[in-house]
């Protein structure tokens, strides 16, 4: 995947392309060193890894601190908010929007477990799914099952939710009105499900170097398997633009996949991001940066 040296603090495994990859370090985590396209927009003050980023209807961006177990609200001027903490959890991973309600991925127990060094292990982790209200006030708690390992969110409209389950080669089903999680697809082509996004009736879903897509139905069921898609950069989490294109964050450059599939890079020297982010209007291209030393940022590059 990456080719620099094993970063000290990011050698434990944590989440990157597909959860049971071992991250490397940025090159360049030094804000002087990359592209002069980049802006920052917010610092967050936490020093440990980013995970998922999703935005409200009133421009806010919420980003998950993975094992600060913090959601950051960033405002639409860059005003940061610790938005919902619990430290008697583990992880904080995918987050989701629905007009007040905000959909966020937790662990009961940790990802990690002691060894030489640390190794991952998904087996036992307690995935639950917490609803939020606009204020950060917990509504609801939706357990997983046993053995989930719950990575991605995203809306799929009508009160529904799509969660890739890592552990399990699927994607699962959150229905708002009845508090229920439900298989939605289980396929061997799902190699370790992370990123998930919903365009156009299609679903797409990341699985290390592939893109994988399947059709929706008008009740929001898969019409038939995943079809590949794209394939190139390790993938985590991704964004999509209103006109189909995607973007993806991986090492030190950002890639870019047209809505048929090909892949180019779009931008180097970028700060290592697990998760990304296109505004509405297709102007912005936001996401959180991880890895190296001192503390996180949102930044953004103009797209048009």
């Amino acid at each position: 995947m990456m080719k620099s040296r094993i970063d000290r603090i990011a050698a434990l495994v944590v989440i990157s392309g597909c959860f049971a990859v071992v991250v490397h370090a940025q090159r360049h985590p030094n804000p002087t060193v990359w592209n002069s396209k980049i802006e920052i927009v917010a610092t967050l003050p936490a020093p440990r890894n980013t995970e998922n980023i999703g935005q409200g209807d009133d421009g806010s961006f919420y980003v998950t601190s993975i094992d600060d177990v913090i959601l950051w609200k960033i405002t639409p001027n860059g005003m940061v908010q610790k938005f919902f903490s619990d430290p008697s959890l583990a992880a904080f991973v995918g987050v989701a929007t629905d007009k007040d309600d905000i959909v966020l991925g937790v662990f009961q127990r940790s990802y990690l477990r002691p060894g030489e060094g640390y190794h991952l292990d998904m087996s036992n982790v307690g995935s639950q799914v917490l609803i939020l209200d606009k204020n950060g006030n917990r509504k609801a708690t939706i357990d997983g099952q046993g053995g989930q390992f719950f990575n991605g969110i995203a809306r799929a409209g009508h009160g529904v939710f799509l969660i890739t389950d890592e552990n399990g080669m699927a994607v699962l089903r959150l229905d708002m009105a009845e508090k229920k999680i439900r298989p939605w697809i289980k396929d061997a082509l799902l190699d370790h499900p992370n990123g998930i996004k919903v365009h156009d009736g299609w679903v797409y879903i990341g699985c290390r170097d592939k893109i994988y897509r399947v059709q929706m139905d008008s009740h929001l069921q898969p019409k038939a398997g995943p079809v590949l898609f794209a394939q190139g950069p390790e993938t985590d989490d991704f964004a999509i633009a209103p006109d189909g294109t995607m973007y993806i964050s991986s090492d030190t450059d950002m890639w870019k996949v047209s809505p048929t599939g090909e892949v180019s890079k779009f931008l180097d020297n970028a700060p290592n991001g697990p998760s990304a982010w296109v505004t509405k209007d297709g102007k912005w291209l936001y996401w959180p940066t991880r890895l190296g030393s001192g503390e996180r940022k949102l930044v953004r590059v103009a797209l048009k």
